[in-house]
């Protein structure tokens, strides 16, 4: 299938911005990446982008391509200094997740980098999920709640994830138990949705906000960590005790969409 590529999707940009963790890139310059129980290839070549999948909706869906980004991008753009993160990750797109493996991988993320979070998403594949071949290699799909509630931290020594283990353990079985329904976050404000994903071990307000931003589309968040407090501050000379309300008055309900042009141009530049 091929979809019409516009300045408004750019793989790289998309893929590398921080926000997704099962996409690399080929030799050839093409993407492949497990989404759900699909293995999938993305190529951008002219003025088009070339994919193995056949199903229109769920790339729709997937990489958010019936939003437009120009609009959102234009209103954005009255900030001088957005305006040069935005042209510089002109082709970011913040993918629709699936929530559990959202969840869990972003509590790996925390105090980690992204090779190693990488690693220790696939190797937790491998050992736990379901085998799919592609293209003559073998892929993993993430492991369901319902398989890694059944594991010990023991069983979880394998994919080095150190302390860890133990919060993607407890997220687990909370998600599998019904004692927290991912469902549900979808129809709270990011407050209601905050506080329900703060009941997992490990799970403080940054991981809480990625997970809301990248599964659950609560586009006015902005998640907070070192960098990005570390980026504002450099570009704009926003302190800790000023930053929410910063991001409150000049960002709003497009919070989400502006911490990722900023985060993609900060870690670059800054």
């Amino acid at each position: 299938m091929l979809i019409q590529k516009n300045d408004d999707i750019n793989l790289l940009h998309t893929f590398d911005c921080g926000q997704c963790f099962r996409w690399n890139l080929e030799e050839n310059g093409s993407y492949t990446g497990v989404v759900g129980d699909k293995v999938i290839n993305l190529a951008e070549k002219d003025n088009q982008i070339i994919t193995n999948i056949d199903s229109e909706n769920f790339l729709n869906e997937y990489l958010d391509l019936n939003r437009d980004y120009s609009k959102l991008k234009n209103k954005l753009n009255k900030d001088i200094v957005l305006k040069k993160a935005i042209l510089y990750g002109s082709g970011i797109r913040i993918l629709k997740q699936e929530p559990f493996e959202t969840l869990v991988s972003f509590i790996i993320s925390a105090n980690n980098n992204i090779p190693r979070i990488k690693k220790i998403i696939e190797s937790m594949s491998y050992n736990f999920g379901d085998a799919i071949e592609y293209n003559g290699r073998m892929y993993h799909t993430f492991p369901s709640a319902q398989v890694l509630s059944n594991l010990t931290e023991d069983d979880l020594a394998p994919i080095k994830s150190g302390y860890r283990a133990g919060y993607i353990i407890d997220a687990a079985q909370k998600v599998s138990t019904g004692v927290i329904d991912l469902d549900s976050v979808f129809k709270m404000s990011p407050d209601e949705g905050r506080y329900t994903l703060k009941q997992v071990k490990g799970v403080g307000d940054k991981v809480a906000d990625c997970v809301l931003l990248f599964a659950f589309q609560k586009y006015s968040v902005f998640p907070k960590d070192v960098w990005i407090k570390r980026i504002l501050n450099n570009l704009y000379s926003v302190d800790d005790k000023a930053f929410d309300e910063f991001v409150n008055k000049n960002f709003g309900d497009l919070g989400g969409f502006a911490q990722q042009y900023l985060f993609y141009y900060g870690r670059e530049f800054l």
